[in-house]
């Protein structure tokens, strides 16, 4: 698989809108994906060894809470599968806790996928009133890491 024929699909991937493409040949794997806080119509593509690809990261609707309005609390979700780590490090403080101020660019997590250590920003503004996953857990693509209420 060449440039051009990524470029293709790039070029597919913004006539038909679509999200994310992936296409395997002769053992060689290709997904290419569109990130919402990209620029309309800039794909992201690259070729990777294994099926294994980095989905746009987002923040999904909440789950319906009694003490919270429902369109008043967000949802920080994974944009990958790994390890869900809440600190820098064994032994150091986690990165956010119930409470803490969070700007867009904060990191709240790292996921660690294939030995990649991946900072996880929060992408919202707000403050962070539950976190819904243990340190050390397995989690899945888009599975609810985070609550923010927005700022």
């Amino acid at each position: 698989m060449d440039n051009e024929e990524i470029e293709k699909l790039a070029a597919l991937i913004k006539a038909y809108e679509l999200e994310e493409i992936e296409l395997e040949r002769d053992g060689t794997r290709v997904r290419l994906c569109r990130r919402k806080f990209q620029e309309p119509g800039v794909p992201i593509y690259g070729v990777m060894p294994h099926a294994i690809g980095f989905p746009p990261q987002g923040i999904t609707p909440p789950v319906p809470q009694q003490s919270e309005p429902e369109a008043s609390i967000l949802t920080i979700t994974s944009p990958m599968v790994g390890t869900f780590y809440r600190s820098p490090a064994p032994g150091r403080p986690a990165f956010v806790e119930i409470g803490s101020s969070i700007q867009a660019n904060t990191v709240v997590c790292i996921i660690e996928a294939m030995k990649v250590l991946n900072e996880i920003p929060a992408e919202v503004t707000g403050t962070v009133v539950d976190v819904l996953v243990k340190d050390g857990q397995a989690v899945e693509y888009g599975q609810s890491l985070f609550k923010v209420r927005p700022n």
